[in-house]
């Protein structure tokens, strides 16, 4: 699986807004909790949040359609670069429109961490560095 230095280079290629970005360091942040918590894979729970909306600025699907805009195109992409098909299910699950149900924990978690109040940091917030990684955090 590529770790979270690839999902930061990844999002950064595909979202230049740094509001969006901001807010997927934030849902990191809500999620990583919540796996630690749950001793679930900080990791995968890590990457999977950095990139739930990667693809929106590009995509940004507005009518909601179901096979097209995001995530479905970020879903493309993730599985061109080898990303699990267990954290892409839990990318496709966060928008309901998309018709994929909410089942594994990944799943659960994702979607409160993307619609909290702490999923909207501050100007100069940045996330907190991870014990469990050796890759730098981002700017």
């Amino acid at each position: 699986m590529p770790n979270r230095d690839d999902a930061w280079n990844l999002l950064c290629e595909y979202t230049q807004n740094e509001s969006l970005r901001k807010h997927a360091l934030a849902v990191e942040a809500c999620v990583l909790s919540y796996a630690r918590k749950g001793g679930h894979n900080e990791d995968l729970w890590a990457v999977a949040a950095l990139l739930h909306d990667f693809d929106y600025e590009r995509w940004p699907n507005q009518e909601h359609h179901a096979t097209e805009g995001h995530p479905t195109e970020g879903a493309k992409i993730l599985r061109q670069h080898g990303y699990p098909d267990d954290l892409i299910r839990a990318i496709l699950s966060h928008a309901d429109y998309t018709g994929v149900p909410r089942q594994s924990a990944l799943e659960h978690a994702l979607l409160p961490a993307t619609s909290s109040p702490a999923s909207s940091p501050p100007a100069r917030w940045s996330a907190p560095a991870r014990a469990s990684s050796t890759s730098k955090s981002p700017p």
